[in-house]
This record gives structure tokens, sequence and C-alpha cells, in this order.
């Protein structure tokens, strides 16, 4: 699977992802880029936006228009597949916008055309299998999507959250239809808020409900396609007596949610109650106003109001001529009325101007949420996307997962491990000793650390590991070195291991290392009587600093074997020795380990390649 961040990387607007396997083709979201942010232009992705399509189709996450506001300049020619009540929220939100916006025309036109899937059941793209998964976002019926070809998995998370209504059985959806996975391409959206705790979607219903009640005349901005909060406030409205006013397009999204055969409407939140919303009336003689009577001024002074107002001229003229102190209230991310900032909105700001509360949660994961979400997933590695600040996330993680940090256009393109021919890639890091390990000092100050060896994963060949292996970070103050294991026929015949900042330390390959061949005591880098950090496998998953004393002879050989109490003879013993032993380090470990069943002794044996460089760890 070749995993291709076309956009996103450094960006939260327009990301564009591409899994490839075989000449098939898999894209994830094609949308447009915040306005007021940072501009790429439009891509040019063969299999995509041109070329030969019979093997390529896209996916669409949700639609905020950022994931897929850009459909509609690609080749009416490739499939695309997205949500079915999605795809109904669109289809209203084009024809609202069409007379207005005239892409929204060709939108209109190409939806009729788009699959939809269904949460929870798997289809296939040629070798692809896909899941849609169902999360909790601010565009109703959002998907992530885990992808598996030839034994490699990813999921997809789109943009999605754990405080809304519909995140309660997430863990346990997670486990049912996702499992554990190999890589998690993730949004990190609120990356710049790491220690906030976003407030929960039914919390800020509550204060919604305590605000109708003690205010009687109440105007909240909030963006019409957040389903789940407009259902929110409408049911606090029902709570608190006030009648509760939309527009007919607000009405039209309300009951698309409402008819649809969408799992979630099961729930009395996406239904109506008693009454069903308001709905504000048009002046037959102009359009750009609603229409106020004396009744209904009457009606609204008695009664007090609830409305959901956008920033239009249509609205500002309606508050102008309706009774009551009015109460407004922001119920979307602050930053549209923030002047300075790429995303300000004046016509929102004025619409808002004088005092207003701000009453908002986001539409996407915190931070904390966001680590409970990956020790469900256990991924070998994370790849961030739809974030503008990577490093910062990569720092925030890097101490428990593997982050690999990808610019636009780069790819990463991991294989199944039990592949025959393969690059297993590996991070040697120090941490705490198991448990039952005990160890003496031989010198003062010395000390030894438990080995946390971590894969993140198999590829093809040694250029593609040593390139994931460049833009991975994993617990750098901890980093011992790192390990390519190039197999052939299921056994180790190449490795290469570099140091703590990447650079070629050792390299071993099968073959003329025994006694007379010629590979014989190949040169190691550390001379005899320096000191190196050593990494022992089992039984030991240690990291030790030791003492070089020189390469393995026949002679050093005879000396354990005179210490071996199951061979008989020396020739016995030896002749179980293969390449990769003669390959090998005589040491004097300067720490001495023991656990309940092994003991080090004066002087061990550590294979070339696993030879370190001497230096103090934080562990």
């Amino acid at each position: 699977m070749k995993i291709t961040i076309h956009r996103g990387t450094n960006q939260i607007g327009g990301c564009v992802t591409e899994y490839e396997h075989n000449g098939w083709h898999l894209f994830v979201d094609y949308g447009d880029e915040l306005s007021g942010g940072p501009k790429t232009g439009e891509l040019q992705v063969e299999g995509l936006t041109h070329g030969d399509l019979s093997k390529s189709a896209l996916l669409i996450t949700h639609y905020h228009g950022d994931h897929i506001g850009s459909i509609t300049k690609l080749p009416e020619k490739l499939p695309i597949y997205m949500g079915e009540v999605a795809r109904e929220i669109q289809l209203v939100l084009s024809n609202h916008l069409k007379t207005v916006i005239p892409a929204h025309n060709e939108m209109v036109k190409l939806l009729q055309s788009v699959k939809t899937f269904e949460a929870g059941k798997d289809f296939a793209f040629g070798p692809f299998n896909i899941r849609p998964v169902t999360v909790d976002h601010s565009a109703f019926d959002a998907y992530a999507f885990r992808i598996e070809v030839d034994g490699v998995s990813a999921y997809h998370t789109g943009d999605f959250r754990l405080h809304g209504f519909r995140s309660s059985k997430f863990f346990k959806m997670l486990e049912q239809y996702v499992g554990k996975v190999d890589y998690v391409v993730c949004e990190a959206t609120n990356i710049l808020r790491p220690n906030a705790t976003s407030k929960k979607e039914s919390a800020l219903q509550r204060e919604f409900e305590s605000l109708f009640k003690e205010k009687k005349s109440t105007v909240v901005y909030l963006s019409s396609t957040n389903i789940d909060r407009l259902f929110s406030l409408y049911h606090a409205a029902l709570k608190a007596g006030r009648p509760f006013y939309v527009d007919k397009y607000q009405k039209d999204m309300m009951d698309v949610v409402v008819n649809s055969k969408s799992m979630w409407t099961k729930s009395s939140l996406y239904q109506y109650g008693k009454y069903e919303p308001e709905e504000l009336m048009y002046n037959k003689f102009d359009k750009n106003r609603f229409f106020v009577s004396d009744s209904f001024k009457e009606y609204l002074d008695k009664k007090g109001y609830v409305i959901i107002a956008r920033s239009s001229e249509r609205f500002d003229d309606l508050l102008e001529h309706i009774p009551g102190e009015k109460q407004k209230v922001l119920s979307m991310w602050n930053g549209y009325v923030k002047e300075g900032t790429e995303a300000y909105n004046e016509n929102l700001a004025n619409s808002l101007e004088g005092e207003y509360d701000y009453m908002h949660t986001s539409g996407h994961i915190d931070m904390k949420d966001l680590s409970k979400f990956f020790h469900q997933l256990q991924p070998k590695a994370i790849i961030p996307i739809h974030t503008d600040n990577p490093d910062d996330f990569a720092k925030l993680f890097c101490d428990e997962w593997p982050v690999i940090m990808l610019y636009d256009g780069q790819s990463i393109s991991p294989i199944s491990i039990s592949t025959a021919d393969s690059c297993r890639t590996s991070i040697f890091c120090t941490k705490v000793l198991e448990d039952g390990m005990v160890y003496e000092n031989r010198e003062e100050w010395e000390e030894a650390h438990g080995l946390d060896v971590k894969s993140i994963g198999a590829f093809k060949t040694i250029e593609d590991s040593k390139f994931a292996l460049d833009h991975t970070l994993y617990r750098p103050a901890a980093i011992v070195g790192y390990e390519i294991e190039e197999e052939e026929d299921l056994s180790p015949f190449k490795i290469q291991t570099f140091d703590a900042i990447k650079n070629l330390l050792a390299a071993y390959t099968h073959g003329g290392h025994q006694p007379g061949g010629a590979k014989y005591q190949e040169a190691c880098r550390f001379a005899a009587g320096g000191k190196a950090l050593a990494v022992f496998q089992a039984p030991y998953y240690a990291v030790v600093p030791v003492k070089v004393i020189g390469a393995i002879t026949p002679d050093s050989e005879r000396e354990y074997w005179e210490k071996d109490e199951f061979y008989d003879t020396y020739e016995d013993y030896v002749k179980d020795w293969d390449d990769w032993h003669w390959d090998s380090v005589v040491v004097h470990p300067l720490v001495k380990l023991k656990s309940k069943y092994e003991q080090m002794t004066d002087t061990e044996i550590v294979p070339r390649v696993y030879l370190f460089p001497y230096g103090n760890t934080d562990e």
C-alpha cells in the first residue's frame, strides 16, 4: 500500500490523500482550501485530476467544503462515494447556493451520480477492502474509513470528535468494526490547544436551555449544516417553552435528517417533538426580506423566541422589525469574527455588532481524547494531516507513537510483514528494565536500560525503509539507533543499523563471516578498549554500556564451550553457529544484568551491528 498525502500535511483545508496498490488508486476527499489560509493551487494528480481513471475512485468523508468543495473540478468519469444522508444534505446546500455561486449548479448535477455506502458495511474497489465507519463531527453522516489491501491496513479518520452526542459508543464501535490497524492517517486540527478539554455537546445544550429560559428573545448564529447543534437548540427551546424559528433552508436541512434512514435517527434528538420548528415566511413582494405581520410581532412579544440566524440582509432586517431585547449568541468558531485573522467574516461581525455571548464547542477531537483513540487502535505509526502545525503534533505524541512527518506529495509504501522478501524497519530506544531484572554496576555511574523495539512496518526496499525512518519521530530523548532488516526467503539477508541521528553505522550481509571466510572478523567501528552501548535481545531485552574486547574468534568460543554443560565436544558446539553469530564482538558489560533464569558473565557476545555510540540516556 502506497500512502501519499497530496495536500494537507501543513494546512487544515483541502486535504487530499491517496492509497495505491498495483495501479489501483483510492483517494480520500477533494475539498476547497480555506479562504484566507495557505494556498497550494490546483492539484495535478495522475488518476484523479487527469490520466487513466479506470482504476481510480474517490471517497468523501463528509460534506464540509474543505472536504468536498472541489469535486466539480474532477473528470466526470471518476467514481465518487459518500454517505447517503450526507449527499442529501449537500444537495439541499447546493440547491440553496446555486443562484449565487454557479459552481453549485455543477455540484447538484454531479451529486446525482455519486454512489453511496452504508456505515459498517464493507465494499471493495479493485484490491481494496473499504469499511466506512460512522463518526461524530459537526457534519452529520460523517465517516472514517478502514482501508486494507494485501495485508496492510490504514484508518483514515476524517474529521471527528469524542465529545458529541454520537460519541458515547465510539470505542465499542472501534473494537467491533476497526480493531487494530497498521497506520492511522489522522486529523490534527486542534493541536494548538494541546491541553484543552472540549465541552460536551450535551453540556452546551443544557447551557442553552438555561439561557432560553432566562432570556425571552434569543438569536443564535450558527452554521446551518451543523445538524447536531440545530437539533440540540431546537430541543432546548422546546424544554424552555420558547418558539423555535428557522428559515426554509434550515428547515429543509432538518427535514432531510428526520426523514432519513440513518442509524442515528432512532434517537429522539433527531426527531421533532410536540411541535416542529416554525418556518419564517418570506415577503412575497421582496424576497430579500421576511414577512413580519403585526400579529406575528404580537405573538413574539408574548411568547418570546429562539431564532437561528445567518449573517444576511434578510436576517438583519428581520431583527430590526421584531420586538424584544435580543440576546445574540455566536455558536460557531470565533475566528470568523476576529478581525485580522485569515477566516475573518466581515458580514458576520457586522450582524453581531455590539454585545453577544459565545457558546460553542469544537467539531474536532481534542488532544487528550486523541491519545485514548491511539491506544485503542495501537498503530505502528501515525501520519498527521488537516493541521497547520504538524511539528507540535509530533512532539506531543512521539513519546508514545512513531509519527511519520510527510510533506505534501510525499509517500510511504509499507507492505505486509508476511511478504517473503521485505525490509523490516525498527527503532531502538531505552525504557525501564523489565520487572524482575536487576543489575550491579561494574563501573561507577553506569546504568542499564530496558530495550524498546518499535517496528514502523515492512517495506519493499531498503530505500523505502530509509525514507520512512528519515521522516519518523519517536522518543527522541531515548533513541539508541535504528535498524533495517532485509529478508530473503524469510531469513535475514542484510541488516543495516543507524545511529541516533540516522547516519549509517554498520551493515551485515549474509555470507563469509565464518573462520576462513572473506568477511571473517569484519571491521568494527568500535576499537578494542572503547565504550559502546550494546543492544541485547533475548533473554535480556536491554541496552547495556560495554567495553569492547574484540571480534569473536575460535579461541574465544572455546572459552564459552568450556563453561557450557550441554555440548560434549568443541566441534559440536561451534557447528551450530551460523554466519550471523560469527559476525559478533566480545564485550565486557559495565553493568551486570541478572534475571530469574539468566545472568551476565564477565564477557558477552553481541552482534557487531548491535553496537551503538556510547552516551547518556534519559530513561
